[in-house]
């Protein structure tokens, strides 16, 4: 897992909430009964880990980032495990399913992450909430940070050669289930906030996505003045304004349900 977290994930709490439309769909793929045994890999602050633990599984979230683990909110069927998605200290078969949201491109061997997932959870099912990045380049911000294309690209496998790893390599099968982003999503990811551009000059708000580290701070400081100078303006009301009558906005983020 990406080591910047123990530094930029002090705050990911603020901004990273559970979104319950995301926790519905996580839900619905896993298809388990309540009481079920779930690994939720690269699970950062625990949003998700917590709200299937309310929902009623037994959840293990497995988060290498001790910053991270930290700002977890306790639960009594949520256990803590501090480890990496590449080699994790479970037996064969152990769970029932498993969970990965928006961790697939902070992994260091994401070959090796997802083999491990199958292997904990014997047959699956295996849920990981991704985006596709050959998808994702046409979302406004990039306009003005298309670095953060590079950082994407650099960072997560492309969609084909997830499905040729899946189907060749482990012999599993894979199925893609796209979710246009809500205009009111609560969990502010990267791209959560397309209906809301004024939310990326806020410094508090650009410290719960990670790509945003990554920038250099004479690039981003650009950046930010750009997208200031053009909302002040109205310039990116006039290039980008009917983006906010929708009511949702497919930025190639998907579920991906995994099975043996």
């Amino acid at each position: 897992m990406d080591p910047h977290y123990d530094t930029i994930g002090k705050t990911y709490s603020v901004t990273r909430t559970e979104d319950p439309r995301i926790t519905q769909w996580l839900i619905k793929l896993l298809a388990l009964e309540k009481g079920s045994s779930v690994i939720d890999i690269g699970a950062g602050t625990g949003n998700y880990s917590w709200a299937l633990a309310e929902h009623g599984f037994n959840v293990s979230a497995v988060e290498p980032s001790q910053a991270m683990r930290q700002q977890a909110k306790p639960h009594t069927r949520l256990n803590w495990v501090a480890s990496i998605a590449e080699s994790l200290p479970f037996a064969n078969d152990q769970f029932d399913g498993a969970i990965m949201t928006l961790a697939l491109h902070h992994l260091k061997d994401w070959r090796q992450s997802i083999s491990e997932a199958l292997r904990v959870t014997g047959i699956g099912p295996f849920i990981i909430f991704a985006f596709d990045v050959n998808h994702k380049t046409k979302f406004w911000l990039f306009d003005y940070f298309p670095k953060l294309v590079e950082i994407d690209n650099a960072r997560s496998p492309t969609m084909e050669d997830l499905t040729q790893f899946v189907n060749e390599s482990l012999g599993a099968t894979l199925k893609r289930i796209s979710f246009p982003l809500p205009k009111d999503l609560i969990d502010h990811f990267s791209s959560a906030d397309w209906a809301h551009p004024e939310a990326y000059l806020q410094k508090g708000f650009r410290r719960g996505i990670s790509s945003f580290a990554k920038l250099d701070r004479q690039y981003l400081d650009q950046g930010l003045q750009n997208l200031r100078d053009d909302l002040e303006t109205g310039r990116w009301h006039r290039k980008y304004g009917d983006l906010l009558n929708l009511e949702e906005y497919d930025q190639g983020y998907l579920f991906i349900r995994l099975c043996s």
